[in-house]
C-alpha cells in the first residue's frame, strides 16, 4: 500500500472534515501553513547598497529563512517594522545579531521574533545588486 502526506482532521456531527487548517471541503487553509512561502529581498546599488526593500511575509513569522547569494565580504543581518512603510530598525545589537564575515553562498535562519515586515543588510556595500531569498517560518 503506498503512503501518501494526509492533513490529520476531525469530522462534525454531519461528516464534514473539520480542522483549524482544513475547510469542510477539506482544502488546506493557506493562512494556517507554518512557512510563508519564497519572496525575495534585492540590494539594489542604485538605490541603497548594503539595505534590501521591505518584504512582507504575509503574517508574523518566528524565523525567517534565507539563501544568501554570493556576496562583497560582509556580515548579514535583519531589520524589523512595526507596519508596512514604517521606520526599520536593526533587530538585535551589534556583530552578534549578525552572520560571521561572508562572502555569501548558503542558507541560514535568523530568529526574529515575531516580525511581519523585513529588511536584510549588508555590513559592506555591495558592488553590484544582490537578491535574496526569505521564507518566514513558525516555530
Amino acid at each position: 500500500m503506498d503512503e501518501f502526506p494526509r492533513v490529520i482532521y476531525g469530522h462534525d456531527s454531519l461528516d464534514a472534515p473539520r480542522c483549524v487548517a482544513v475547510d469542510a471541503s477539506g482544502v488546506l487553509d493557506v493562512s494556517a501553513t507554518r512557512v510563508s512561502g519564497w519572496k525575495t529581498a534585492t540590494i539594489t546599488v542604485s538605490g541603497d547598497d548594503d539595505l534590501t526593500g521591505e518584504v512582507d511575509l504575509g503574517e508574523h513569522y518566528r524565523y525567517l529563512a534565507v539563501v544568501v547569494p554570493a556576496l562583497d565580504e560582509s556580515r548579514v543581518g535583519v531589520q524589523v517594522a512595526t507596519e508596512a512603510g514604517g521606520a526599520f530598525t536593526p533587530l538585535g545589537s551589534g556583530t552578534n545579531a549578525q552572520t560571521a564575515l561572508t562572502t555569501g553562498g548558503y542558507a541560514t535562519v535568523f530568529d526574529i521574533g515575531g516580525w511581519r515586515f523585513v529588511k536584510l543588510s549588508t555590513s559592506a556595500g555591495q558592488s553590484v545588486d544582490r537578491t535574496f531569498q526569505v521564507q518566514g517560518v513558525r516555530g
